[in-house]
């Protein structure tokens, strides 16, 4: 696994201090402008891939698999969603892939659901909004305008992978200095989010709670805790010593979610 100190120097660092202790530097994700397709040719380093695990009410219901490759100036998170119906219909299979700016603006989010039936959304920039096209099963297609400028982050349903680069980027954009000039502390920090399955934007409110000693995994772990408000339920997020995302907790849905071990 890749520490993100090895590969902050092509990006923007924040020096985090909370509760006497340094955060180390953070990186915060981006990628290309997609002219000429992906950058498939070029080399690239994983920042973080793995599973995660879905349970609700006890129960494992879904599968998330995802890669974050970092390019020179650049990373996608690309991720494929496994969730069994449960209800005889066969299971449901997606994929999304977020594309990112240097500035961390927005570059192209594509999502599709392969089966059981074929649907796909893509939202790119236009001018200074968002616009998202979609393809539905039955063939129709629509285009529909999001009035949030391309900085405005993607949060869909169901990849929790996403939710680990807004934990990035919080990081690195969250950290406000002390006035002393010996570091820094995290304060509570809102985003402009969309959630393209929904066709709806929203915001949402993430902020530091402190470091937990809990087992994880079989095992005891020190682990940063994120809370992530909505306008729903809480979410509840932890990242390791590396920054990566071991577990989410969302109480009000009986939904945890943990990363698998390779």
């Amino acid at each position: 696994m890749i520490r993100p100190t090895r590969i902050l120097s092509s990006f923007f660092v924040a020096q985090v201090f909370v509760a006497c202790l340094l955060v180390a530097s953070v990186l915060l994700l981006a990628a290309p402008a997609l002219a000429g397709g992906k950058p498939a040719d070029k080399p690239s380093t994983v920042v973080d891939e793995g599973t995660f695990a879905v349970f609700l009410n006890g129960r494992q219901v879904a599968t998330e698999t995802f890669t974050i490759r970092q390019y020179a100036d650049s990373s996608i998170t690309s991720s494929q969603l496994h969730l069994e119906s449960g209800t005889g219909g066969g299971s449901l299979e997606q994929s999304c892939e977020l594309v990112l700016h240097a500035d961390a603006s927005l570059t192209r989010y594509e999502w599709k659901q392969i089966s059981p039936n074929r649907s796909s959304a893509v939202v790119e920039p236009s001018n200074d909004f968002l616009s998202m096209h979609t393809v539905e099963a039955d063939g129709k297609v629509s285009d529909l305008p999001f009035f949030l400028t391309p900085t405005a982050f993607i949060l869909d349903d169901y990849f929790f992978s996403t939710r680990e680069v807004l934990l990035w980027r919080y990081l690195a954009s969250g950290c406000k200095q002390r006035p002393d000039g010996d570091g820094c502390d995290l304060v509570r920090s809102r985003f402009a989010v969309l959630v393209p399955r929904r066709r709806t934007s929203s915001e949402v409110y993430i902020e530091f709670k402190g470091f937990e000693d809990t087992p994880l995994n079989g095992r005891p772990q020190h682990l940063r805790h994120f809370l992530m408000q909505t306008d729903g339920a809480d979410w509840h997020l932890w990242l390791d010593s590396n920054y990566k995302l071991l577990r989410i907790s969302i109480p009000d849905h009986n939904t945890e979610v943990l990363r698998q071990e390779k």
